[in-house]
């Protein structure tokens, strides 16, 4: 049985890290981004978030989480 996706499908890429820089972040970003293009899927937005080691940590950035959401 093949598996398919059906044409026209959104993905969106989301990744956090503990850490303060952005760059692992987007490289996963990236990955996740070049396996939508072999299944065909449009990447239509991602959002990386940086310094999230605990909850309390996602609190400052409720707002750009909700803005990201949005878009969806």
């Amino acid at each position: 049985m093949n598996a398919s996706i059906k044409e026209g499908k959104k993905g969106y890429s989301v990744a956090l890290r503990t850490g303060p820089g952005m760059h692992e972040c987007d490289r996963i970003i990236q990955s996740i981004e070049h396996f939508y293009g072999h299944l065909h899927i449009e990447c239509a937005g991602h959002l990386g978030l940086t310094s999230i080691e605990y909850k309390e940590n996602v609190e400052p950035r409720k707002q750009e989480i909700i803005d990201f959401c949005k878009t969806i």
